[in-house]
């Protein structure tokens, strides 16, 4: 394994992106940040990519969320700020940008890991995985727009409940709870990840975007203006050449 802080690799049009501090449980500090960015800068500038696997390094740990030894260094509430800001632009970007992103969640999610988990489009989770809102127990709350996130994901009943508890919650009530979307035996997890990837990527990359598209404006502009986004954007395809070369083939083939 690289000694990089994020690993990066890319199988055809999947991005594969690996926390890589398992001795502090892939928590990030200010260079995986900025191993963060740097792979961002990259995979969103290419077409060629349709979908992100995001996940960690080892059995023990996703993200533990911010590392305590780097967060310790800021004296004022500016440089929290600042971190904050951040932080919220890459997880944007992973919500609001045009691929999707699968969470592969390989371990313990706590703090800002579970934050993590609310930017992706989808989570599979292994078996033995932990999930906890640990901020209101550390005296903070959700800096990375994972609250927010969160409110939108489960309702505000049970993201009150996880934020307001600190709770610990297994894989499995994960799943029940909705904050993941699949459990799996820890072994099955990269290809379950894959498969799902695999699947998605199979179909044209201009629908992708634009059903991502229209689920972004749902959330920012509220439901009339994701009608008329759906509606224009449906428009748009119809004509496009990936629409159009299917049509072609279908009538071809029915002709023979």
């Amino acid at each position: 394994m690289s000694n990089d802080t994020v690993v990066f690799e890319q199988q055809d049009d999947i991005a594969i992106i690996r926390l890589n501090r398992p001795e502090v449980h892939n928590a990030l500090n200010d260079a995986a940040m900025s191993k963060l960015e740097e792979i961002q800068a990259r995979i969103y500038g290419d077409n060629g990519v349709k979908v992100v696997i995001l996940t960690g390094t080892g059995r023990e740990s996703f993200c533990a969320g911010g590392d305590l030894k780097y967060f310790a260094a800021f004296s004022t509430r500016e440089q929290a700020l600042e971190m904050s800001r951040r932080m919220q632009k890459i997880l944007d970007r992973f919500w609001s940008g045009d691929k999707v992103v699968i969470a592969a969640v390989n371990g313990r999610a706590l703090g800002g890991g579970c934050e993590i988990l609310t930017a992706c489009h989808f989570r599979i989770a292994a078996e033995h995985a932990i999930f906890s809102f640990r901020q209101a127990a550390n005296g903070v709350i959700t800096g990375w727009g994972g609250g927010v996130r969160l409110f939108k994901l489960l309702g505000r009943s049970r993201a009150l409940k996880l934020l307001l508890t600190s709770e610990d919650l297994a894989a499995a009530d994960a799943l029940r709870q909705g904050l993941v979307d699949r459990v799996v035996p820890n072994d099955q997890l990269p290809d379950s990840a894959m498969s799902l990837a695999r699947m998605i990527t199979a179909n044209s990359a201009a629908a992708i975007g634009a059903f991502l598209e229209i689920a972004r404006r749902i959330d920012t502009d509220g439901y009339n203006a994701a009608v008329q986004t759906e509606t224009e954007l449906f428009g748009d395809l119809w004509m496009g050449k990936d629409f159009r070369n299917w049509l072609n083939n279908f009538l071809n083939n029915d002709q023979k």
